[in-house]
C-alpha cells in the first residue's frame, strides 16, 4: 500500500524542517505486529485496544497515549488492520469479539502472540538450480 499524496507531501516537509513541535494529535498506521509492538513498549501510560467496526466488522488493534512533551504535545496512536494479520489476532486471544465490541489488551498479551506467530523464510522467485552436470 502506498501513502496518499498528502501523507507524502507531509513526509517531505518534516525531513527538510530543522525542528518539529506538534500540538495536536497523531495517528499512524503500522504494517505488521512488530511494529504495534514497538510503540506498546515505547510509550509509557499506554491503553492498548482491541476493536470490530460495527458495519464491515473489520478488526483492528491500537495503541494510544496522551503525549505531553516535545516533540509532540497531544494524543498519539498507531493502528494495525488486523484483517491482514489474522494469525496475529487469535493469538491475542480475540477470536471471538463481534463486530461493534472492543477489549483492552496489555503488552504482555502483544508479546505472547508476537511471540507464538511462525517465522517463515522469504519465498524465493528462482527455483532452486539442478546439480551441475558431474557432480557426485
Amino acid at each position: 500500500m502506498y501513502p496518499s499524496r498528502e501523507a507524502r507531501e507531509l513526509a517531505i516537509l518534516l525531513r527538510i524542517s530543522r525542528d518539529l513541535d506538534i500540538c495536536g494529535d497523531i495517528t499512524a498506521t503500522v504494517d505488521n505486529p512488530s511494529e504495534l509492538l514497538a510503540w506498546a513498549t515505547i510509550l509509557s501510560e499506554r491503553n492498548i485496544r482491541a476493536w470490530r467496526a460495527h458495519d464491515s466488522g473489520n478488526r483492528y488493534l491500537q495503541v494510544s497515549a496522551a503525549h505531553r512533551r516535545a516533540p509532540v504535545r497531544g494524543h498519539v496512536a498507531a493502528v494495525l488492520e488486523c484483517d491482514r494479520h489474522a494469525e496475529f489476532w487469535a493469538e491475542c486471544g480475540l477470536s471471538t469479539l463481534e463486530p461493534g465490541e472492543t477489549r483492552a489488551l496489555g503488552v504482555g498479551e502483544l508479546t505472547r502472540a508476537w511471540e507464538a506467530m511462525p517465522i517463515t523464510p522469504p519465498e524465493t522467485s528462482t527455483p532452486p538450480r539442478p546439480p551441475a552436470a558431474g557432480a557426485a
